[in-house]
């Protein structure tokens, strides 16, 4: 049922979803689905689950289609049916952009404005704040390329807060496996689903040395933590990006004239920066290269096992992203999606919105995989370098 309120989701006919026993044809991943898929009024959708992910999905979706086509009237009439308020930080910080894209294009400048400031107190760390500052006109600045070497330092210890004296006492003696350990055994239940559970297993993890599971759990954390203001998010925030394999993507972006932190958002989205990944296509590592790419980048046959060492895999990642760089003149939107999607796909997709809308650009992109990718990537970008000055 879930499935169905995803895009793309599963072959299925209004037909057949009327077929199901009422309870399940009666449910917002179902209703949603309907209202994609045969039209009709979005509204009891939205009025009946205001807080069910397939609602929230459904909005998008609708909003997303209303853009595209520039109907921005119906798009703010998407976006007002749900409060901000009522959305994970995440979908918050997307909603309140959008907004003031559709009341800008409405002659409601002075509403925009608010949108966008809404955006920075929420979440000011995010891909959408980054371009709501540049809506504001504030022209911030994205690092892509460094003259000089520059070190990653790591982020300052911060206390878990976990409520448990004796893990936080762990925690701040770094007995990071004693602490997670502890937690193992004395954790609420084997299925976390309150998001202060999951945030805090999620950081247990990264102090082991879990970084796969412990930014999932974090990423799961951050889309279920609805209301609450900046500052008690802040912890997360910092824990969701964190500096990993600094030396080796220092030394990597020197070589290739790249700043660091734009290796540190790719591997972040890329293996959530495990070495040992592979993906389902045969990537492997922290960048994700498939053996043929680095075997050219190499100049050589390159194995799975070199693959597999975090500083040859920034160095060869470093060097496609400073080729992807070089073909689109440093422009970060193209250059991040040929990264996933292949420079000669991403060539067939340019067109006036990338000069000016470059985020109804990014939202017109047929894959779904790299929309979200380039918006991921460029958004964790922003964060890193905004990081010396993270506070609410």
């Amino acid at each position: 049922m879930r499935l169905l309120a995803q895009t793309p989701a599963p072959t299925v006919t209004p037909a057949e979803l009327s077929e199901l026993p009422e309870p399940l044809r009666l449910s917002a991943p179902a209703q949603a689905r309907l209202v994609l898929d045969a039209g009709g009024d979005w509204r009891p959708v939205l009025q009946r689950w205001p807080r069910d992910p397939a609602s929230w999905d459904l909005q998008w979706d609708l909003t997303r289609a209303a853009l595209l086509k520039g109907e921005a009237e119906q798009a703010l009439a998407l976006l007002e049916a749900l409060p901000a308020t009522a959305l994970p930080p995440p979908l918050a910080a997307r909603h309140l952009f959008w907004r003031g894209m559709a009341q800008r294009q409405l002659g409601q400048p002075s509403a925009a404005r608010r949108s966008w400031d809404a955006v920075l107190r929420r979440l000011p760390w995010s891909y959408y704040a980054w371009r709501s500052r540049v809506q504001l006109g504030e022209q911030p600045e994205l690092r892509l390329r460094a003259a000089g070497p520059i070190a990653l330092a790591a982020e300052p210890w911060q206390p878990l807060n976990s409520g448990q004296p004796d893990l936080d006492r762990l925690w701040r003696l770094a007995l990071h496996l004693e602490a997670w350990e502890q937690w193992r055994q004395e954790r609420p239940s084997a299925t976390l689903t309150s998001p202060e559970e999951l945030m805090l297993e999620g950081r247990l993890r990264q102090g082991v040395g879990d970084d796969w599971t412990g930014l999932g759990q974090l990423e799961q954390a951050s889309l279920r933590w609805t209301g609450g203001d900046c500052q008690a998010k802040l912890p997360l925030e910092r824990a969701l990006l964190p500096i990993r394999h600094g030396e080796a993507f220092s030394t990597a972006a020197a070589r290739h004239g790249l700043d660091p932190t734009l290796l540190l958002a790719v591997a972040r989205q890329e293996s959530r920066f495990t070495p040992g990944v592979g993906s389902v296509a045969g990537a492997i590592g922290l960048l994700q290269l498939m053996p043929a790419t680095a075997a050219e980048l190499a100049g050589g046959v390159v194995s799975k096992d070199q693959l597999r060492e975090p500083a040859f895999n920034a160095e060869l990642g470093a060097a496609y992203l400073n080729q992807m760089l070089a073909l689109w003149k440093d422009n970060p939107f193209l250059a991040i999606a040929s990264y996933n999607a292949g420079p000669g796909a991403v060539a067939d997709w340019q067109d006036g919105r990338l000069q000016a809308s470059p985020e109804l650009w990014v939202e017109a992109i047929p894959y779904p995989e790299t929309r979200l990718y380039v918006k991921k990537v460029l958004g964790n970008l922003w964060g890193y370098q905004e990081r010396p000055r993270r506070s609410c």
